[in-house]
């Protein structure tokens, strides 16, 4: 995996957290919405956590300090 690919997914994740967190302050959806995003804000962290253990190692180092953490 090319660590510019990583990267580029670390980004987009944090995006789609930052839109469903956004969701999630606005109040504008129901219950069922609401646990939608709670939902999609705990698999995109689990995503996250899951890439961290398994591909950080695999970039560079002054790169992997970065995103360490």
């Amino acid at each position: 995996m090319s660590h510019t690919y990583l990267l580029d997914l670390y980004e987009l994740i944090d995006q789609r957290m930052e839109e469903a967190s956004e969701e999630l302050r606005s109040g504008t959806s129901d219950g069922a919405g609401t646990r939608f995003q709670q939902g999609r804000c705990e698999a995109l962290t689990e995503f996250k956590q899951f890439l961290a253990e398994r591909y950080n190692r695999k970039l560079p180092r002054r790169i992997r300090n970065k995103y360490t953490g």
